[in-house]
């Protein structure tokens, strides 16, 4: 199976990610003198006000990558005494992602589901927090891509990249909560999200991944519109 993987050009993916991230700074310091009014080649800023620029600008670029990918759709049915999530996603992989891709880096979606219980008096109370992995990569020799399902260790082959993602943005019958867990005096909702894990990339590529929003791709969380788990619905 690693004999069919690409190997990994390190040089090259490391001067291009350093020139996105050198990009997105130097834009970013822009739009900030821009807004001061002075151009930065002439700032003459003391080294605490450097350092305060490039967090403020840090900041507000991390700001633009939280709504990148997207959940559509969310339901949760009762299927043989188990509630079951369906769910429509959208994973809008970017270029340095793709490229990463077919320079034999494999990437980790993940969705996150968090189950909890509403209470009046108290913060809600957390019942389950699931996780959903999966890894996609590419074999250059056979020109594939692989979808491997990290809980259950299922793989499946795609002729290109758009249908492996299609496929992961279909989620189906995904098993969440026995009925019997469930008390029918309460009121239960589910949320979730889907997003790039940055920690399952090699080593050398997390730093730069961190602060570039070619990386930092992750949805919004989606919380469906009716509670879930209701009484009603537990005692039909």
């Amino acid at each position: 199976m690693l004999a069919l993987l690409k190997p990994v050009n390190w040089k090259m993916l490391r001067s291009r990610m350093l020139s996105l991230f050198g990009i997105e700074l130097v834009n970013s310091l822009n739009s900030l003198s821009l807004c001061l009014r002075y151009p930065v080649s002439s700032c003459h800023f003391p080294l605490f006000g450097v350092i305060n620029c490039l967090f403020f600008c840090l900041f507000f670029c991390a700001q633009d990558c939280l709504a990148e990918f997207a959940i559509h759709y969310a339901e949760i049915q009762l299927q043989e005494e188990v509630y079951v999530l369906d769910a429509d996603l959208d994973y809008p992989l970017t270029g340095a992602v793709i490229e990463a891709l077919h320079n034999g880096i494999a990437v980790t979606l993940v969705v996150a589901i968090s189950i909890e219980r509403e209470r009046w008096y108290l913060w809600n109370e957390t019942v389950a927090d699931l996780k959903q992995r999966y890894q996609l990569k590419y074999h250059a020799l056979i020109q594939q891509y692989l979808v491997k399902y990290l809980n259950t260790g299922i793989e499946e082959t795609f002729p290109t990249l758009t249908s492996a993602v299609m496929s992961l943005g279909k989620l189906r019958g995904l098993p969440l909560l026995d009925r019997h867990l469930i008390d029918p005096q309460s009121t239960y909702r589910v949320s979730l999200k889907n997003y790039l894990d940055i920690e399952s990339l090699p080593v050398p590529l997390r730093p730069m991944a961190y602060f570039s929003s070619q990386w930092r791709l992750s949805s919004n969380w989606y919380i469906c519109s009716c509670p879930l788990f209701s009484p009603l619905s537990a005692k039909n």
